[in-house]
């Protein structure tokens, strides 16, 4: 416990997330990742809004007592009142993001894991698919969003044109299909690395929730960050 009460000390003396990208702002790639996790404070919820440059790192974090629009909006403020510029914003598309989003628009590309694990939940039931060629749509619409080169999605998108128009049924599923394309493809119109997935951020929550799990909880919302602010500062999750 005394070791832990230097530590928070300690966090005192470094700068925040947001300090430090101002200290390194000529690595950031502009391409911004942003998702939440969740823990405990005395035993009451607390969200952990973070956002995650691929070549800075974190650079900021709020927390809430939800993951909710509100904390979302007060995140891109803070990074856009220091001048930072979003080139693509990498998300799982949580409802409480879309309205930022859609204020804002910058390039959006969706996780294509959260997709795919959501397609998966509405084609199957207790791990088994509801119709017996659910299995079908999911391996097409998997193959079309796992396109490593867009020279080659005409001619995917043509072929799935093709099912879709002998495939009966299911028009549900085409329908959410089409409307999540587009941002399920954007890394492909750039011609650095864009992650099509939230992998990096996910890692980042993991880092999290190990550290509270290691010091059996947070007692306080100051402990909380000091906790974050350290974290953040020695570790860049590359």
């Amino acid at each position: 416990m005394g070791k832990w009460k230097q530590v928070q000390q300690y966090a005192d003396h470094i700068p925040t997330p947001l300090q430090n990208y101002l200290r390194n702002k000529g690595e950031a790639s502009g391409v911004l990742l942003v998702d939440a996790t969740f823990t405990k404070v005395k035993g009451e919820g607390r969200a952990i809004i973070i956002a995650y440059d691929t070549g800075v790192g974190v650079i900021d974090y709020w927390i809430d007592c939800t993951e909710n629009t509100t904390a979302y909006y007060y995140i891109f403020q803070r990074l856009e009142n220091v001048g930072y510029k979003v080139k693509c914003l990498v998300s799982d598309g949580h409802f409480s993001l879309l309205p930022v989003i859609a204020e804002r628009r910058p390039p959006h590309q969706r996780c294509i894991f959260h997709l795919l694990k959501n397609l998966r939940k509405n084609l199957t039931k207790h791990g088994n698919w509801k119709k017996p060629k659910d299995h079908i749509i999911y391996s097409r619409i998997k193959g079309v969003l796992k396109t490593n080169d867009i020279k080659d999605l005409p001619e995917r998108i043509n072929k799935f044109r093709q099912f879709e128009a002998i495939f009966p049924g299911r028009k549900e599923i085409f329908k959410w299909f089409w409307s999540i394309l587009p941002t399920a493809v954007t890394h492909l119109s750039y011609q650095e690395d864009i992650p099509r997935t939230t992998a990096l951020i996910e890692n980042v929550n993991g880092q999290i929730k190990a550290r509270i799990k290691t010091f059996l909880g947070v007692k306080s919302e100051q402990s909380l960050h000091n906790l974050l602010k350290i974290l953040f500062y020695f570790r860049k999750y590359k």
